[in-house]
């Protein structure tokens, strides 16, 4: 005999005869919370979007940060063993999950970057990659497809190519090539200032890795 829950319905849904039915508003404003979050990558600029749209929650409410991750982290969206109907596609849940984990323990405030070419580094889809905290190798991913490079392979990568980068010689310090000033940088801050500096981005496919980057 099937289990008849009961309590509040999660937004987007209602209680019909045992199931979750849709609220079509509802429905509307989850989905575009979460094409809004991709975009932005900032629950409070969500939050701040949708007030300026009168949107609010069931309550009437206006949503804040602690509910718009609910709604962001709600695996009924994905639709529940025939009990909800999926409401946000596998590959819309999955890119939101993969930047609610590089966000996780900071809030989702602005921070410093964990990864050396995190921002700079792009799939040959268009896709930004991303490398998750869940995973016991460190790589970069893409949430589109299933292009993904391991981050001490990319930097083996970039670091080739500091050897012929033209320093020019009014700031090349006794002759050194960029090789040597990055092997002399001690930590990780000093590393990823050096790749912000020089880097316009890097593009990545299952065969390929370019790098593009300033002339100085």
């Amino acid at each position: 005999m099937a289990t008849i829950r009961t309590g509040p319905a999660p937004y987007g849904y209602k209680r019909e005869e045992g199931r979750l039915a849709l609220v079509p508003d509802e429905v509307s404003v989850i989905q575009y919370i979460f094409e809004l979050f991709v975009k932005h990558e900032r629950r409070k600029i969500v939050c701040d979007i949708l007030y300026a749209e009168k949107k609010t929650t069931r309550s009437g409410s206006s949503f804040t940060s602690p509910s718009v991750t609910r709604i962001l982290e709600n695996k009924y969206v994905l639709g529940i063993d025939g009990e909800a109907e999926q409401i946000i596609s596998d590959n819309l849940w999955k890119k939101c999950q993969l930047i609610l984990q590089s966000q996780e323990g900071k809030g989702g405030a602005p921070r410093k970057p964990t990864n050396l070419f995190a921002g700079i580094t792009h799939c040959g889809c268009g896709q930004k990659m991303r490398v998750p905290t869940n995973t016991a190798t460190k790589k970069y991913v893409c949430s589109d497809c299933t292009t993904k490079i391991p981050s001490d392979a990319l930097e083996e990568i970039f670091v080739a190519q500091l050897e012929s980068y033209p320093l020019p010689e009014v700031i090349r310090p006794r002759g050194q090539t960029l090789l040597d000033v990055w092997t002399g940088l001690e930590d990780f801050e000093q590393k990823r200032k050096l790749v912000e500096s020089i880097t316009k981005r890097i593009d990545v496919t299952e065969n390929k890795v370019t790098c593009s980057l300033i002339l100085l």
